[in-house]
């Protein structure tokens, strides 16, 4: 479980920190084994699939193109900002309930705006599901630092 939430947080922190930080080669956006989401990929990938794609949403499609997309840079900035937090929160095993599910809304999210744009069904579900398990699990217990708050604590969330 451990191992698992490591990779994960490890995950969100990289693609967090490249939204939020000048590209830095070989580390962000492109690395020698592939890329990562940066701030300009994500914008991207809501005016391809959503606006340009025509998602059948129409409320939500109108959403990303007249309220995200125009304020792109404060959004990508939140999304930036949360992804670094969790992937940190994961990493350290602390509130890892609460990561893990922000984490999975945010690839549910993902998986809901690219659903209808033949996309291989379960592309984003290997995520989601796991960082669901990482939930329910309380992966944190698992050589975190949940695991030592809990440890001293009976009540504690993690």
């Amino acid at each position: 479980m451990a191992a698992l939430r490591i990779y994960f947080g490890a995950v969100f922190l990289h693609n967090g920190v490249a939204k939020l930080l000048p590209a830095v080669p070989n580390l962000w956006p492109n690395t020698p084994l592939g890329f990562v989401i940066d701030a300009d990929g994500a914008r991207r990938i809501l005016e391809a699939e959503v606006v340009a794609g025509g998602h059948p949403v129409e409320p939500y499609r109108l959403f990303i193109q007249d309220v995200v997309l125009p304020n792109a840079g404060h959004f990508l900035l939140l999304v930036g900002s949360t992804e670094t937090a969790v992937g940190l929160l994961l990493i350290i095993g602390l509130f890892t309930p609460l990561a893990a599910l922000v984490a999975a809304g945010m690839v549910l999210h993902l998986q809901f705006a690219t659903l209808w744009n033949n996309k291989w069904l379960y592309e984003f579900s290997v995520e989601w599901l796991p960082l669901l398990c990482l939930a329910a699990f309380r992966a944190g217990r698992w050589h975190g630092l949940d695991g030592r708050f809990a440890a001293t604590r009976s009540r504690w969330f993690g």
